[in-house]
């Protein structure tokens, strides 16, 4: 069951998909059901499946860790198509294959170097356990690797405590958008009566994704200021 949440988990980061955004694309109202799944709290119910695939264009294989190279749909209409070919072409097929398998070979045996991308970092942790005051400073800089998360990121900061667990660990630094509001069901950074925070937004409340800690309830006559949304975790 843990397997396959954390594969969810880690192909809708690879995707630079939110929960709710997941949630939405398979037909669910909140991202609570995602985080379940990711948490091994729960696991999918079989109709789920399909549409989790082709949400995160996986195949089921990949998802239940099948070991052994299937075709994919995809890839069974061309072998189709493939069988309905005369002899020329066939022929033609197999010689534009065969050069862009080679030509992908002699990439492969190149090595890849990740681009790295600057951004501002406030090297003060936002905290997912007790709270830290999210001081106004001057940001350093910090060079990350190139994500799909890093396209709408502003800035990166650090995390510190374990609240936030699976999701995030204390010591991850993340991608944040800065916004004065996110959706509820999106995990933003908090800062609520001078204190700071990575948590998910719920109704009237801040979530924690490690059930040993209880939701921060907020009122009228709490302070509270979205910081902006997290967007996922940036490596150095």
């Amino acid at each position: 069951m843990k397997l396959i949440g954390e594969r969810i988990k880690a192909v809708r980061m690879e995707r630079g998909l939110t929960q709710v955004q997941l949630a939405k694309m398979i037909g669910e109202k909140t991202g609570t059901v995602i985080n379940n799944w990711e948490s091994a709290n729960s696991r999918p119910a079989i109709d789920k499946i399909p549409s989790i695939c082709q949400a995160l264009h996986i195949t089921p294989d990949y998802l239940f860790n099948i070991t052994g190279e299937y075709p994919s749909v995809d890839e069974m209409g061309m072998i189709k198509k493939y069988r309905k070919l005369d002899t020329f072409g066939k022929s033609a097929v197999d010689s534009v294959l065969n050069v862009e398998f080679d030509r992908m070979l002699s990439m492969q045996s190149k090595k890849q170097r990740a681009r790295m991308l600057k951004f501002d970092f406030y090297n003060y942790p936002a905290s997912a356990g007790t709270g830290n005051f999210l001081e106004t400073e001057t940001p350093e800089d910090i060079w990350v690797k190139e994500v799909p998360q890093a396209e709408d990121a502003d800035y990166v900061i650090p995390i510190s405590g374990d609240s936030m667990e699976p999701t995030y660990h204390s010591g991850d630094k993340v991608f944040v958008e800065k916004c004065s509001a996110i959706d509820v069901g999106e995990i933003g950074i908090f800062v609520v009566n001078g204190e700071a925070y990575i948590k998910e937004l719920g109704e009237k409340c801040l979530i924690s994704h490690n059930s040993a800690y209880k939701p921060i309830k907020l009122s009228a006559l709490d302070s509270v200021y979205c910081c902006g949304r997290v967007l996922g975790v940036a490596e150095e």
